[in-house]
């Protein structure tokens, strides 16, 4: 009896892992890894809107696959890659998230590692995230629903920086570039945070 019961209980199991595929993972390349240029440990110095230096900690770097169902009968799945980058210090925390696009290949792969477009996530304290794009070589492009622009040059506190990245939301400004990561935060036209020299 005992053997019946739990024939009944796996016998559903065994089949829908047998309706189950992967059918592409979907990495981020080396130059997408590299858009976010914190290392575990790492402190970064800014200056606050009082002028007042505040040291962030790198307090997470993780790296992980994710898979996302196609939601049928029979599963379809892929599997995504997915960074975490938190830093923390006084009263800020910004946490970045880079991720494969995770979307379904819309014919058959050759190769199931696919390397695609990535979206990268800053979010400084609450209610403040930004969202930037970018191919697999690294490059940022402006989506169709994003309001990024690009600066060859920018002088930041003093500094000029290269390649640099500015999206706006409502009145709230970031400016990125691959080397440094977050340049300068602005809000309603007063900078909250800006990368110390």
């Amino acid at each position: 009896m005992k053997t019946k019961i739990l024939i009944i209980l796996i016998l559903p199991v065994v089949l829908a892992s047998c309706n189950e595929k992967i059918v592409a993972y979907n990495d981020l390349t080396e130059a997408q890894l590299q858009l976010i240029p914190y290392e575990m440990g790492q402190v970064i110095s800014f200056i606050d809107g009082a002028g007042q230096t505040v040291d962030l900690t790198v307090t997470r770097n993780e790296l992980k696959w994710f898979r996302l169902s196609s939601g049928g009968l029979i599963e379809d799945y892929i599997e995504y890659r997915w960074k975490f980058v938190t830093l923390k210090g006084g009263y800020f925390k910004i946490e970045l998230d880079l991720v494969a696009d995770d979307d379904f290949p819309k014919k058959k792969v050759k190769s199931k590692y696919r390397y695609v477009n990535c979206s990268l996530t800053v979010n400084i304290g609450s209610g403040r995230s930004f969202y930037l794009t970018a191919d697999p070589e690294g490059t940022f492009f402006n989506s169709y629903n994003s309001s990024m622009a690009f600066h060859d040059s920018m002088e930041i506190n003093g500094k000029v920086y290269y390649n640099v990245v500015e999206q706006n939301k409502e009145s709230k400004q970031l400016f990125y570039n691959k080397t440094y990561g977050i340049l300068q935060f602005r809000n309603s036209g007063i900078n909250e945070l800006t990368l110390k020299d």
